[in-house]
């Protein structure tokens, strides 16, 4: 308002009021601090809180709990009470193996000796069927008859033998006396021996 609309006397108010120059009104400027202080507290805070509430809601373990696997250490066996042996095999020391059994044959049954034996003659060599029948009793058999046999059969010495239960006894005396042919002929009497010119003593 300009001095000369004023209607009011001047008062010692006025005077004052003339001897003061009006200025503007400015402010200090703000120290860095307070201008960057919150950003930077956000920026660095706020990781750290997260963190904390991660850290509360895990109860602060991080670690993944590690998956059970196949080479976890085999139990421990009990050991055997004191006193006891333990009769599992220790390391480096094998288990002998079972003796492998070898099958028993059974037995063959005895021959009987006591069965009548003939001894014939047919070679025409001079007291043949004598020597072979004293061949034959000193083997164990106990009856032996020599004689003469004019038959042209066989041709070669031949074992007769009238069954075929004396087929034990046939073949024992032909291992004896080395003749081959071992014949079952129920016509001749128990076992007969027929010698022919191929034997030999």
């Amino acid at each position: 308002m300009a001095q000369d609309d004023y209607d009011y006397p001047e008062d010692e108010f006025d005077v004052l009021g003339n001897d003061r120059t009006p200025a503007a009104v400015h402010r200090a400027p703000r120290p860095w601090w307070r201008v960057w202080g919150p950003l930077i507290a956000v920026v660095v805070l706020a990781p750290l809180i997260a963190y904390g509430l991660v850290q509360l809601g895990t109860g602060g373990d991080t670690d993944p709990e590690p998956a059970a696997t196949s080479s976890e250490q085999p139990a421990e066996t009990e050991a055997p009470p004191e006193g006891e042996e333990s009769t599992a095999p220790t390391e480096g020391e094998s288990t002998p193996a079972p003796e492998e059994t070898t099958p028993v044959e059974p037995e063959a049954p005895p021959i009987d000796q006591a069965v009548e034996v003939r001894v014939l003659n047919g070679a025409g060599v001079s007291g043949l069927a004598g020597r072979v029948g004293d061949t034959v009793s000193a083997d164990g058999w106990t009856t032996v008859v020599p004689g003469n046999y004019t038959s042209p059969q066989p041709q070669d010495s031949t074992i007769f033998y009238n069954n075929a239960d004396l087929l034990d006894e046939a073949q024992a005396l032909g291992e004896l006396l080395g003749i081959g042919p071992i014949v079952e002929l129920a016509d001749v009497p128990a076992i007969t021996v027929v010698l022919r010119p191929d034997f030999e003593e």
